[in-house]
């Protein structure tokens, strides 16, 4: 027998939230977590709505969350 784990409603709140350059377009980008998701919004400052520019799905829970560059590199990366 083969068990399968479906979740049938995504989670609607938000646990952390990391602000940077994560796309490397000079523009701010928000990285935030819910649950297992993990999403990748950008705010358009002529309207004042937030798009959601990436979705991922990761097997687990996101404990933490926190913005990093390497060195020398360009844009940020959530961790």
């Amino acid at each position: 027998m083969i068990l399968y784990n479906l979740t049938l409603q995504r989670a609607t709140g938000i646990t952390h939230a990391v602000h940077g350059n994560f796309a490397g377009t000079k523009q701010q980008e928000i990285a935030v977590s819910r649950g297992k998701i993990l999403e990748l919004l950008r705010p358009d400052p002529n309207t004042g709505k937030v798009h959601t520019l990436l979705t991922v799905e990761i097997f687990g829970v996101i404990r933490s969350m926190m913005g990093f560059r390497l060195t020398g590199g360009s844009k940020g990366l959530p961790f």
